[in-house]
């Protein structure tokens, strides 16, 4: 598992760099036939990497199990090199061990020692090449769905958790990139002339900072800013982008009115104001179907002898939202446990990777007890 993860990891995969994705989609599509998986590739459109769906060859008919996540990883190669793939004290290093390249490997392994102890039921793998962008301008969310509908249940082999906890729960976020445009000046002769949309931008800072509303779980944050060119000169241009966050898939609506309504309004005349959501991704939500999943991997682990398994909610978003979505029994965070996805400190532990194979693998082959609930 190790040496396979270590050959995974040195295939570049940064979805912000679309060169490299076409070489990393052949990777994986080889990957998978030499499991044993029959490939499908969906073109999801904007140039983005495709889906690729593998079908596991000479099961019986039925519901599959679908196996779920990404292949491409967050951050560039530039960065990726300050992070190399190393096992030391226990801990493997290297872009995307996390996020998730071990994730998938965990998958692999847990189907194949199924399999080899008797397992007939079909397995689907649904990976994706653009998570890491939120699939901007894409169908694969769509693709997705289609793909998991009908399924038996689904685990989303995300970044795990070193507290070994699965997630039932993800909020949905979208991001908005806001414009105000003033009207350039000297600030010294024609200060008076001039339309700051800086001033006009911290006006609505504070605005959309209070459109936050714990009580339902919606933040708005603020978190970059650009503007001006020069001290000694009224800016012209101010530009924010807001990270969304919200529980449910309804509120949604309720705050993107919200926000709409504070770009509407003008405190300083003379400027206007753009606004575009850049992406979207929806609630990862609780359901009945999700719970009993997570109960019977509980349960699993306990018969197994593995360590306990908890539950936990959680702030980020996901790719399970779409397999909820399609009516799957779905848990996030199975793959391997570490900390510090999207950064050059990225890490699991090596243990993890075939701890959660034998979970899984467990889980494969009591399906039925699933099944039967």
């Amino acid at each position: 598992m190790v040496s396979l993860l270590q050959e995974f990891v040195g295939v570049p995969s940064c979805s912000r760099e679309p060169e490299v994705m076409p070489e990393a989609t052949e990777w994986v599509c080889g990957l998978l036939k030499n499991e044993g998986y029959r490939v499908r590739t969906w073109d999801v459109g904007h140039g983005n990497a495709p889906v690729i769906v593998g079908d596991l060859e000479g099961q019986e008919d039925g519901a599959p199990v679908i196996f779920s996540g990404h292949y491409d990883t967050a951050l560039y190669r530039s960065l990726s090199g300050q992070n190399p793939f190393r096992l030391k004290d226990g801990r493997i290093c290297g872009t995307g061990v996390l996020d998730m390249k071990g994730g998938i490997v965990i998958a692999l392994y847990a189907v194949r020692a199924a399999v080899q102890a008797g397992l007939k039921r079909p397995v689907r793998l649904l990976l994706a090449g653009d998570e890491e962008i939120n699939h901007i301008g894409s169908r694969a969310a769509e693709i997705m769905m289609e793909e998991a509908s009908g399924a038996l249940c689904a685990f989303n082999m995300e970044t795990g958790l070193r507290s070994n906890q699965i997630a039932v729960f993800r909020k949905g976020g979208t991001r908005c990139r806001i414009t105000v445009h003033g009207v350039e000046a000297h600030a010294g002769n024609d200060f008076t002339k001039g339309r700051s949309a800086i001033v006009e931008m911290a006006y609505k800072i504070v605005d959309i900072h209070n459109l936050t509303d714990l009580s339902v779980g919606t933040t708005m944050n603020i978190g970059t800013i650009q503007g001006g060119t020069i001290f000694n000169a009224v800016p012209a241009k101010c530009e924010v982008v807001v990270d969304m966050r919200f529980e449910k898939n309804e509120e949604l609506e309720k705050a993107k009115k919200n926000l709409e309504a504070v770009c509407r309004k003008t405190y300083i005349e003379g400027t206007t104001t753009e606004m575009e959501y850049i992406d979207v991704m929806h609630v990862f939500e609780t359901t009945d179907g999700g719970m009993q999943l997570w109960d019977f991997l509980r349960e699993t682990a306990e018969e197994t002898g593995l360590q306990p398994v908890d539950k936990i909610r959680l702030g980020g978003s996901s790719d399970a939202a779409y397999l909820t979505m399609a009516g799957v029994p779905t848990v996030c965070s199975c793959g391997t446990m570490g900390e510090w996805n999207h950064t050059v400190r990225e890490y699991v532990m090596a243990d993890s990777l075939y701890e959660r194979a034998k979970l899984f693998a467990g889980a494969l082959l009591r399906m039925e007890r699933f099944e039967n609930r």
